[in-house]
Order: C-alpha cells, then structure tokens, then sequence
C-alpha cells in the first residue's frame, strides 16, 4: 500500500555497440535493412556468432540513423521492467514519444497491457518523427506476458514505429500473419554468412597479405562464413608464420570450431591475461573496480585496457569506456572453460560480485549473482533486504522469480521473505496461495508482527471483516515498522466501518492517515481518505465528504494512482455524494468507476459495496442522465449504465462467499434487494419511482412532520416538496395519505 517508485536503471542496457574500425562494408544487407525500415517489424535471427548485433549498429551508424537500443538480460522477463527500459529507449530516440507512457508505467497500480501500452501507441499516432528501436539478444526473454504486450505492439503498430528484433531463435510472436500481410523483413544465418569478396576484405584488414586467397577461401569453407570463427581464427592466425598447416588443422563447424580456436587464443595468452579472462567470465558486465573485487588485484582497469586493444571480444557498454561485456560467444566458452578446470571457483566468484554490487545499491544484479552463486543464505539476506522496491515499483514477477529460486522451507523461515510472497499473492489476488504461505510462515517460527497484520488483512479480504478486527485488536502496533503500524490501523479502521462502528472508525482511520502522511505512504493515504469520505457521506455531513474526496483525489493526481485500486474510495464516496445530490450523470460515471478499481485488487465486501452503488446509480438516474468521465474507456460508461439487477445479483454473489461481511454491506444489499423487487411491483406504472423517492415513500405512513422528515433525509424542506410531487404523480395520489393507500396497494410499502 505504498506509491510506484521507480527503479534503478542500469544505463549501459541502452547503449548501442559502437562500430568497430575497420569493419567490413556489408552494402547487400545494409539494402535488406534499409528496406525493412518501411515495415512494422524487422527480424535477425541466427545462432551465436554471427554478426548479428554488430551488423545492426555498423548500419544505424552508416546511415545516420537515431535509434533506441536495448540489450536484454534475464531480467526484463519481469513486463514493467521490460516496458522500463523500451519506453525509455524510445525516448533517448529523440522521437518525442515515450514519456507519458513512462510515466503510466510508473503509476500505481498500472497494467502494461491496460494502460501502458495504448497510452505509448497513441503517443505514437501523434508524433511526426519516426522511431526505430532495437531490441537485442531478444531470446533471453521467456516471459508470455512480455511477448503478448509485444504482439500487441505489433498489430497495432502506427507507420512511425520499426521494430527490430535481435534474437538466436524465433520469438513466440505472430510471424506467419505478419509475413501473409507483407509486415515483416527477415535476415537469417543464410543471409549472414560472409561472401568470399567480404571474407578476403575481412582478413586483408586483420592480416594483411599474410594469407592467400586461396586460404581464406578454405577458411571460409570450414566456417561456413561464420563471422565468430573468421573473427577467432583472424586472432590466432596473426603472426603465424605457417597460416596454411594451421587452417589445415582443423574442421567442422559452430561450437566445435568455438572450442578449438577458442582454446587456441586462451593458450596463446599471458598467464596474467588469461586468469583475468577466466575470473571475470561470471559477469553479465564488467568495469575496472568490479573485476578489482573478483580478482582481488589492483589493475584490473590496464588489463581490460590490454584486452580491448587486443580485441578479445570485449565489447564497451557506454561512449567513456567504463563498462564493458564480452561477446556471448567468448563469455559462454571462457566460463566453460573456468567450470571445466576449477568447478569451484564460480560459486565464489559470483559471491564476490553479490557483495560488491550490494555494497553499491544494485540490489537486483546483486540478488542475480547471488543466486547464480548457489549461496542460499546470502540470496535469502539479500532479498528479504530488497524486495520491497521492486514490489512497490509493480514488478511482482521480478520478486516472484527471486523467491521461486529459494528453497520453500527457507522462505517459509523468514519473516520477511514469508511476507513478500504473502504480498505478492495478495497483490495478484490469489487468496488460496496467501493462506498457504501464512499457514508455512506460521508454523515454522515464532509470531512475527507482519504476519499477523497480514492474516488479519487476508481474512479481511476474504470478507470475513469482523474476523479481521478480532485479530488486529489482539495485534500490538510495531512501533519499528511505520509501514506495518499505518496498514494495521487502516484496515482495523475499514474493517469498524464495515461492522458500522462509526465512532472507532473515524478514529483509527484518521489515525492511519496521519501515520501514512508522515511515511510517505501515499496509496494508504488515499484509502484512508476515501474511507472517512464515505463515512462522512453516510451520516450526511456532505461539506466534510466533499473535502475529504477532493483531498484524496489530489493525492491520486499527484502519484497518478488512479488505476490502482485503492482510487476506487474516493469514486465511491463521489457516487454516493452524488447521488444525494441528484446529479445523475456524476454518480453513475464516478460509480462504474469504482466497480472497475475494484475489480483490480479490492477485497471481496469492498468490489460488492461498489456493485451495490453501481446499481443504485443506474436505477436512480433518468433515463439518458449518463455522462462519461474522460478518463475512462467505453466499456466503463457501458457498465455504469448496465442492467441494475445484474449488479445486485453479483454483489448477493460476492456477499454469500464472505464469512462475516459486517451489517453495513449487508443492509446496502437489502435495500438494493428492496429496490429492485419494488421496481418488479412497480411494471405498468407510466414511471417509475427512483430509489430516492422509495426512501421517502417508506416513511410517510409515520405521522412525521414534513419539517423534520427533510432534516432527517438531510435535504431542505423545498428539495423534499419536490421529491413528494413526483411521488404523487407516479402514484396517481392527490394528498400524503393517499399517496400511501396507493404504495400498499402496490406492495411498495
């Protein structure tokens, strides 16, 4: 319950790989892709090794073109992380577009598919400038989630946008429909492969005229054009004085030409240089006091230096030369290699960069090696210390993932690993899973304040409301945690208006908001305003109701939460202060909004209260009285004016499922209940009665002056005369007394 808080961003993930001197002038595939620029989508795909990554930037730099770049990692499986770092790609584009998505992206409670994406491609639409972005080392990502939200990108895809994908398969995306439709270029290893004129362009640069045409040729058959084996084979031929006898040497293809020349420039290196190589295998990126702390010397930054010049396969992440990764070929044959002659080794290593990237506030690349480390007991420190702002940034897939790779009796040990997956079940509305970690968490060491709150707060989720108050009475306020102590107040205080004690509901939600003023915790601040709202509305202090609401929805603006459930308060409140006030067309658009927030992460008596408001307001307006708030999609003003009974039927649904839902809801569904058979008596009648005016018709028979009904209805005595007109009309009554032999006559009373 806590505002989107964005990530630490690692900057050399939008790097683009500068262009090599010297590089061969690849003019025919330089065409493939300049004509792939009028398509929606261009595809490289080809094994490691094949020059994929370095032909695109050799032709974005040839070209001149400003593209936005991202290298992919494990990671970005998570969609808002991967999300992150494409719309801020676009961005450094210099297109223009990207920001406002960045900025939903950074909502709370935000949804890629929801509100994210349309919220880019619209950006798009309204942009002259093109934008090519490039996605590199693609098949890192397994995520079905990232690949739907790119496949929707694609199908909706404005003319601006080119989309190019880096891969070492086929992604799981629509291609076949994308080729039927002419919407996609592809380059594959048959594309790829070096042509003989650019094979001796190649290794003239590298060797001069140390090898004959006639060599290169034959190199050229054994590699099958491959440019990782010219590449490697360029490295170890250099200065040999007999090239031919070494080109005879070997034969075959991919891995196996790999290991051979690979072993080959790893034993022509200096002892020095090439356990430097080894050491630093285990990095996903590297830079010079990183590689200090694996290798526990001092000059680490002359040796990435040395490497570089010697053109190892080290490629620089950033334009100063800080930070650097080897070529994925080179990395996976170095780290074979370290696994192979010191199996050990790894284990420490990553170890090593765990510590020093913590020591440096990279909590995810620190958990990352941590867990590659097989250090069980370091991953779960690490990750009981972090979870928190990932989990507040949206990113419950990242977290998942770093608890799904712990073992489940260590998690269920912790506290605070218990509690982050409890949340993260909790968030994601799978209740069955919370009981069962809390059932673990429980019963495998002593009580633990945060669980506790979060039995309570699953129980009341669950819509047993009164259970939950039981237990947060018995739970003492943790006065180390100011999270723990604002959620335990704002949901005992939910939990008293539900079970309609008014007076200790005002209390502990005031409470809970000043405690979440003082911690920043802006979503638990807006749940307990929009609370008090409503509780103001109810007892009819409309002027305080209208103050809270208002406030809340500052809050809302300001941590643009308006897609997080937690919105769906001070909806709620407006719908009913509305209502009161008979502006129709504002009840039922702030209602159907607040049925749709709920159903985004809401507990169970809390969606029901807003179906039952819901249904109120449609029965309520006139005809045509709808109107629909800006901010919303069609389908929510379609629910706002949706059938009534349906919305009751769904609430009495919800309510049957809820242990103790608490009297307040339950007397909401009894008058909606009221209100709907009452509309079934009252079929044949030229207009119907509002639920307003059967409120009022249930208390004439009582010989109660209309002076002091208007005071206890909380309208002016004008407003109520109004109000009986109408039920005289309907009713076909001249007088008060009338206007009830009729409703009984009807069944109405």
């Amino acid at each position: 319950m806590t505002a989107g808080i964005t990530e630490v961003v690692i900057a050399t993930k939008l790097f683009r790989p500068n262009p090599r001197h010297h590089t061969v002038e690849r003019a025919r595939l330089h065409d493939l892709l300049r004509d792939g620029l009028m398509l929606p989508l261009t595809l490289i795909v080809a094994p490691a090794g094949w020059g994929k990554s370095t032909l695109v930037a050799n032709w974005l730099a040839h070209d001149r073109i400003t593209a936005g770049w991202v290298s992919l990692d494990g990671g970005d499986n998570d969609p808002k992380r991967f999300w992150r770092y494409l719309l801020l790609a676009a961005d450094q584009a210099g297109s223009g577009v990207g920001a406002a998505a960045l900025r939903r992206l950074d909502a709370a409670g935000s949804d890629v598919p929801r509100d994210v994406l349309p919220t880019f491609v619209n950006e798009l639409t309204a942009s002259d400038a093109a934008l090519v972005l490039v996605l590199d080392d693609y098949h890192l990502v397994t995520s079905a989630q990232v690949h739907a939200s790119v496949a929707t990108l694609l199908d909706r895809s404005p003319p601006q946008l080119h989309l190019m994908l880096i891969t070492r398969a086929d992604p799981p995306l629509p291609l076949s429909r994308l080729r039927v439709r002419g919407d996609l270029a592809e380059l594959r290893a048959e594309d790829l492969r070096f042509s003989p004129g650019e094979a001796l362009e190649f290794f003239s640069d590298r060797l001069g005229t140390q090898l004959s045409e006639r060599d290169v040729l034959r190199l050229l058959a054994r590699t099958e054009g491959w440019a990782a084996g010219l590449q490697l084979a360029a490295l170890r031929l250099r200065g040999r004085a007999d090239p031919s006898a070494f080109i005879e040497r070997f034969t075959g293809a991919d891995w196996h030409i790999v290991n051979y020349l690979g072993e080959e420039v790893l034993t022509s290196q200096s002892p020095l240089v090439r356990e430097f190589l080894l050491v630093t295998s285990v990095l996903n990126r590297m830079c010079a006091p990183l590689c200090d702390a694996l290798t526990g010397r001092a000059d680490s930054a002359e040796l990435i230096s040395e490497i570089h010049r010697a053109n190892l396969f080290l490629i620089p992440l950033d334009d100063e030369h800080r930070w650097f990764r080897y070529h994925h070929l080179f990395g996976g044959l170095l780290r074979h290699e370290l696994a192979r002659t010191a199996p050990d080794r790894p284990s420490v290593l990553h170890q090593r960069a765990a510590h020093w990237y913590a020591d440096h506030s990279d909590a995810a690349e620190a958990i990352g090696h941590a867990i590659a480390s097989g250090d069980d007991s370091l991953s779960r420190r690490l990750v009981a210390a972090h979870w928190r702002q990932p989990f507040n940034a949206g990113q419950l897939e990242t977290v998942r993932m770093w608890l799904d790779a712990l073992p489940t009796e260590l998690v269920a040990a912790d506290a605070s690993l218990s509690a982050s997956r409890v949340w993260v079940a909790l968030d994601t509305g799978r209740l069955e899973q919370v009981a069962a970690a809390l059932d673990a968490a429980e019963a495998s060491g002593p009580p633990d304040t945060h669980l506790m709150v979060l039995r309570a707060l699953h129980a009341y989720k669950s819509g047993d409301v009164a259970g939950a108050a039981g237990r947060l009475g018995e739970i003492p306020l943790d006065a180390d945690d100011p999270f723990i102590a604002t959620v335990h107040r704002l949901v005992q205080g939910i939990s008293s208006m539900w079970l309609a004690e008014s007076g200790s509901a005002r209390e502990l939600l005031a409470e809970a908001a000043r405690r979440a003023e003082a911690d920043g915790n802006r979503l638990a601040y807006i749940y307990a305003q929009g609370c008090q709202a409503l509780m103001a509305e109810d007892r009819g202090d409309l002027a305080l109701a209208d103050s809270l609401v208002l406030d809340a929805e500052a809050a809302i603006a300001d941590t643009l939460s308006d897609r997080h459930f937690v919105a769906m308060f001070p909806r709620l409140a407006g719908a009913r202060i509305a209502s009161r006030r008979g502006d129709w067309g504002q009840a039922q658009s702030a209602a159907a909004a607040a049925v749709e927030l709920g159903r985004r992460g809401a507990g169970r008596v809390e969606l029901a209260a807003a179906l039952l408001t819901a249904a109120a307001a449609s029965r309520t307006a006139p005809p045509g009285a709808a109107t629909q708030d800006p901010g919303w999609a069609p389908e929510a003003a379609e629910n706002a004016v949706s059938d009534s009974r349906a919305m009751v039927a769904e609430a009495r649904g919800i309510l049957r499922h809820c242990p103790d839902p608490g009297p307040l809801v339950t007397i909401w569904l009894a008058d909606g209940q009221r209100a709907e058979a009452a509309r079934i008596r009252q079929q044949g009648m030229i207009e119907p009665l509002t639920d307003r005016e059967l409120a009022i018709l249930r208390l004439l028979p009582a010989p109660t002056p209309q002076r002091e009904l208007a005071s206890a209805l909380f309208v002016t005595p004008n407003t109520l005369k109004t109000h009986l007109r109408a039920i005289y009309r309907k009713l076909g009554a001249e007088s008060r007394g009338e206007a009830v032999i009729r409703a009984r006559e009807r069944g109405l009373i």
